[in-house]
């Protein structure tokens, strides 16, 4: 019987891409949050959510600074595993994968709300401008005492 033993570095590894599900995970959660806070327009919330997230997005910057060398050599150290090493690596990194997907994808579609939304507010204050506009234009004018010409006298 042979035991096949991991080497030390595969823990780090396992814990480093454990580390980044769980933030990606709440990356998730906070994408939803966001998506109800688009759809409703509530402004303050949405750049608490978009606070949170970007806290999260610089805990991801450190855990993916120390997953780099990893990748350097990625060929030679993923041949030192064993196969159920290699496959709880795989899955990490398909959950994590399959995760970033799906915020990409509701972040571009918020994206395009807040876009949407934008044109409308821009449209609703153009056509503001031009009722101002045509009640200038259309209004009755002001009376100035000093511009009456006629007077009526009794006498």
């Amino acid at each position: 019987m042979t035991v096949s033993t991991q080497p030390d570095w595969a823990l780090e590894l396992i814990s480093l891409l454990e580390q980044q599900q769980r933030i990606y995970e709440q990356l998730t959660d906070l994408s939803r949050k966001q998506t109800q806070l688009v759809s409703t327009g509530d402004a303050e919330p949405l750049l608490t959510v978009l606070g949170q997230r970007q806290q999260l997005i610089d805990q991801l910057t450190r855990l993916n600074s120390r997953v780099e060398p990893y990748k350097q050599d990625w060929p030679a150290l993923w041949a030192q595993l064993d196969r159920m090493t290699q496959a709880r690596v795989q899955q990490l990194i398909s959950t994590v994968q399959s995760l970033l997907d799906a915020i990409v994808e509701q972040d571009e579609k918020d994206r395009a709300a807040l876009s949407a939304q934008r044109m409308q507010i821009v449209g609703d204050i153009q056509q503001v401008r031009r009722g101002s506009a045509v009640n200038r234009a259309y209004g009755a004018p002001a009376v100035r005492p000093e511009m009456n010409r006629y007077t009526d006298y009794k006498g």
